[in-house]
């Protein structure tokens, strides 16, 4: 009995920890980050990669992050430290994907173009913006939808966003061949 209550109480004490990533967005600001509080306990969090700088609630069971411009996945970009009142301590880290979409831009167009594929990467976003039609689950921009001018579209995924400009030129207005 006696080793059946010395291992509940090891696995009592061990956090248990799968693989834990969070996605955020390049440039992000305001992120915030906690762990279950435990009365008497301290938290040292620090943030090992990814451009990030805490900036507030440090030794506190939650802080505030501001991300740098860099994207990719970071790992152990961030570790917490509690120590509890007697002395013991438990570390758990997080993984962070610093996301930055990107877009391929299109365009110029003339008035009564076709339409044109949008492509985003990662895949998997939502295009918004004048002229912007879903064929098919496929996102197209269409001239001949927009009318001329210049139009901001924008790219979502996972609550990333990025803007691309697309012009269409007005198409001439040619009147009827004279004769004399």
């Amino acid at each position: 009995m006696k080793k059946l209550f010395s291992l509940f109480v090891m696995m009592t004490l061990l956090t248990f920890n799968l693989f834990s990533q969070d996605t955020v967005c390049v440039n992000s600001v305001g992120e915030q980050y906690w762990v279950t509080p435990t009365v008497g306990s301290t938290y040292q969090w620090t943030v090992n990669s990814g451009g990030g700088t805490i900036t507030s609630g440090q030794g506190t069971d939650a802080i505030t992050v501001d991300w740098g411009g860099t994207p990719g996945l970071f790992a152990v970009a961030i570790t917490v430290v509690e120590t509890n009142a007697a002395g013991c301590t438990d570390t758990v880290n997080l993984d962070v994907f610093i996301s930055s979409p990107s877009v391929t831009p299109v365009g110029p167009f003339c008035e009564g173009d076709p339409c044109v594929v949008l492509n985003g990467t990662p895949v998997g976003g939502v295009w918004t913006g004048t002229g912007v039609v879903l064929n098919g689950g496929v996102y197209e921009f269409c001239p001949t939808t927009s009318g001329s001018g210049s139009f901001t579209l924008t790219y979502t995924v996972n609550g990333c966003s990025v803007d691309t400009t697309v012009d269409v030129n007005a198409a001439p207005s040619v009147g009827p061949i004279q004769h004399n």
